[in-house]
């Protein structure tokens, strides 16, 4: 998707269309998710919008504040029937994928719970504009990187779109392996499982996580072409030589673009 054709100034002053409410960032560990989305709240903010940036993991906290926020988040949501058959099958969803370690079942079911009532809490709050450095699609990554593949009764997007997917763009920032594992070993602060992965097992993990990636990636383009309504989807090249801002730039053109896209898919046609 080319990020060139729609300028912010050309939807009235205004940076995003009323339809999209959450912009959601994923791709491979270190490739730059929470920089890029860290620079377009900032950008957006400029413009006027009312912008809140979010961790939905919440790995910037102390585990026992972690987990009290997402109890804070989920439990409420347990007493929605929606919500509940929704989490059912995220549940058996991971479960019948079966994990490489039995505790993880338990740790990413709870997660994508807690991603989950995340968005629907934001969606109650009203019209701001929420940028997740990561959040539903990271968390099925994280499913899928430690996957033993049995096979599913239902495939993972469909139990993602029980949440609602209309009102999200997912922005993928497409880079090079190379690229995001020597990002990640330049830093120090060893939030990633990748970074806390012995040296003889550092390749294996890496290859994992790029097809599990590539796995999500063709999953929503293959759904987006076939039913032209369904994610909206946006794209940004990551390279070494390009810069932060340039990637918040790219990254609201592209979004603008997705919008539009859609828009003009579901657009009643004149005959």
């Amino acid at each position: 998707m080319r990020a060139t054709a729609v300028d912010p100034e050309s939807v009235g002053g205004y940076p995003l269309p009323s339809g999209i409410r959450f912009i959601e960032f994923f791709g491979l560990p270190g490739i730059g998710k929470t920089t890029a989305s860290r620079l377009l709240a900032e950008r957006l903010r400029c413009t006027g919008a009312v912008v809140d940036e979010k961790r939905a993991t919440w790995e910037d906290k102390a585990l026992v504040a972690r987990q009290f926020s997402r109890l804070n988040l989920v439990l409420p949501r347990l007493r929605n029937s929606d919500f509940r058959s929704m989490a059912r099958r995220m549940a058996k969803f991971v479960a019948e994928d079966g994990q490489e370690a039995p505790v993880d079942i338990l740790r990413w079911t709870w997660c994508l719970w807690s991603v989950a009532a995340y968005v629907a809490e934001e969606r109650s709050k009203g019209a701001n504009v929420t940028v997740l450095d990561q959040g539903l699609l990271q968390g099925f990554w994280s499913v899928l990187l430690r996957s033993r593949h049995r096979g599913t009764s239902e495939h993972w997007l469909d139990v993602m779109a029980a949440i609602g997917l209309d009102d999200i763009v997912f922005v993928d920032l497409r880079g090079d392996i190379d690229l995001a594992r020597n990002r990640i070993r330049s830093r120090d602060d060893r939030a990633s499982r990748l970074q806390r992965e012995t040296p003889t097992g550092e390749g294996a993990l890496w290859s994992k996580a790029e097809r599990a990636y590539c796995t999500i990636a063709a999953d929503l383009w293959r759904l987006q072409n076939a039913s032209h309504t369904l994610p909206m989807l946006a794209v940004v090249d990551m390279t070494a030589s390009v810069s932060p801002e340039e990637v918040a730039d790219k990254t609201l053109q592209a979004v603008l673009l997705a919008y539009e896209r859609r828009h003009n898919s579901i657009e009643p046609r004149n005959h």
